[in-house]
């Protein structure tokens, strides 16, 4: 099951940052964050006057930013993820993460790293920055390029019965993105449509990146209960209106690479469906949320 798959396109791999001050920074990026003033780590956690990505929920120790650079004369929009004294249980989590990061920061740059030499198209690294007080991180900041197009979650409030086509295209190619990502072991954690992004000016087999990487792990144990919790917040997240319940076992079908569904595939779709029900009904919101999907 979930075997890695041979990729669509091929994905260029990140250029090899540079040691600049007490960053890492991609080559092809150096002018444009010194001439903003960003090429240290106090400029990253100096900027302010861009735009927050702040929710409610979000841990006081970390922040997100919205911002533009200039590159080669263009306008791109790029994120920055900042964090501050992280608490035990978050640096616990960088060690147990099996990529060998020392920050929060450098959980995510490297992960980055990991997945596009896998072949999951994500977002590309620009900067990275970390600072301890002995072994405790005390400040970190990573900066990434944004990816092409939109989520899939705001595709789907576009989108109406007539993008079922569309949508149907999208089947084959979202499931191929998922098997191949957790074919390679890894479990994303918070796989809804919103970290799916699809850009519609290019190529269906390359047209899908993968974002918000944080939380990525790589389970050495009970993976099945990790893999049917990221398929079932994929369910959850896809509108009804859009992708019928016999498309979801067509999608199903591909991810696992099966003409027709055995036992085993079976008892998988129950326990997704099950999980799905679960999570709609973890709090009034979210149950209200899953009764209109099924209007």
């Amino acid at each position: 099951m979930n075997r890695p798959r041979a990729d669509a396109a091929t994905i260029r791999p990140p250029a090899p940052a540079i040691a600049h001050n007490d960053l890492l920074i991609v080559p092809d990026y150096f002018e444009a964050l010194r001439a903003r003033g960003l090429d240290s780590l106090d400029g990253l956690f100096s900027v302010t006057n861009d735009e927050s990505l702040s929710k409610p929920g979000l841990d006081p120790w970390r922040e997100r930013l919205r911002l533009t650079l200039k590159i080669a004369g263009t306008e791109r929009t790029f994120y920055l993820k900042r964090f501050r004294n992280p608490p035990a249980g978050a640096r616990r989590e960088v060690r147990r993460a099996g990529c060998r990061a020392s920050s929060m920061a450098g959980l995510e740059w490297n992960r980055i790293h990991e997945l596009t030499r896998d072949g999951i198209p994500c977002p590309r690294p620009v900067a990275l920055g970390e600072e301890f007080h002995g072994r405790k991180e005390r400040r970190s900041a990573v900066l990434t390029a944004a990816v092409p197009g939109d989520s899939l979650e705001c595709w789907a409030i576009r989108w109406s019965k007539e993008n079922r086509p569309t949508v149907r295209k999208l089947i084959p190619i979202v499931a191929d993105l998922v098997a191949r990502f957790h074919g390679h072991g890894y479990i994303h954690r918070d796989l809804y449509l919103s970290h799916i992004f699809y850009d519609s000016m290019v190529a269906f087999d390359e047209s899908l990146h993968l974002i918000d990487l944080q939380r990525v792990m790589r389970p050495g144990w009970n993976r099945r209960r990790w893999i049917v919790k990221d398929l079932a917040a994929l369910n959850y997240s896809t509108p009804v209106h859009l992708v019928s319940q016999t498309d979801r076992v067509r999608w199903l079908k591909h991810y696992l690479g099966l003409v027709k569904l055995d036992h085993s595939a079976r008892r998988l779709l129950y326990r997704v469906v099950g999980k799905t029900q679960r999570m709609a009904w973890h709090d009034p919101l979210l149950t209200e949320r899953w009764h209109e999907r099924q209007a």
